[in-house]
């Protein structure tokens, strides 16, 4: 089967993108936050095919890991590839490693589709199998994430819609010199949304 795709970019869409090789055209369900070359240009995307009875699926990733990640996400009941998709595509991949292992039910279950039963059985069923990838969590990560979650948690309070607010959020920090403390993230947040 497919390991991956080294393609032609030719259109990307929220959450798909059309590649062509050698004058065939390939339709992949990407996260909604993965950072694409613009069309035209050589793209390697790892690809981890779904085939069913009824239809037939390529999702990709711009690594192994990401990928690996999705096909753990996948095995667990009630988690299929849209809800994956759409989970690693809410929270980058550390963050998502990090609300699991940390058990942190309240971040995972502000993704849509993830209720509060299914991040429960996420966090049971992936623990132990998510330390065989290796990634790295480093402590000034669990602290920025923590006040992330608390600045999300706020903004939500607020009225704003989740992902709006993540990406007010990501901004903020991204363009931030140096490290805001969380009214200061907050309230840089709100302009943003």
């Amino acid at each position: 089967m497919f390991d991956y795709i080294k393609a032609t970019l030719i259109e990307s869409r929220p959450l798909k993108v059309t590649v062509e090789v050698h004058g065939i055209g390939y339709r992949i369900w990407v996260p909604i936050h993965i950072k694409l070359p613009q069309e035209g240009c050589l793209i390697t995307l790892y690809i981890s095919p779904i085939i069913r009875e009824d239809s037939h699926q390529l999702f990709g990733f711009l690594t192994r890991l990401e990928r690996d990640f999705f096909e753990l996400l996948i095995t667990i009941s009630g988690v299929g590839p849209k809800i994956a998709l759409c989970l690693m595509g809410h929270l980058e991949l550390p963050d998502l490693h990090a609300a699991i292992l940390q058990g942190n039910i309240q971040v995972l279950s502000k993704t849509p589709g993830i209720g509060k039963k299914t991040a429960e059985r996420l966090i049971i069923e992936l623990r132990d199998k998510i330390k065989t990838l290796n990634l790295p969590i480093s402590s000034t990560q669990n602290n920025n994430n923590q006040m992330q979650n608390d600045a999300l948690s706020a903004l939500i309070h607020l009225g704003y819609p989740s992902i709006q607010a993540q990406k007010a959020i990501k901004t903020v920090l991204n363009q931030s010199e140096k490290e805001p403390d969380l009214g200061q993230l907050i309230t840089a947040a709100l302009k943003q949304v």
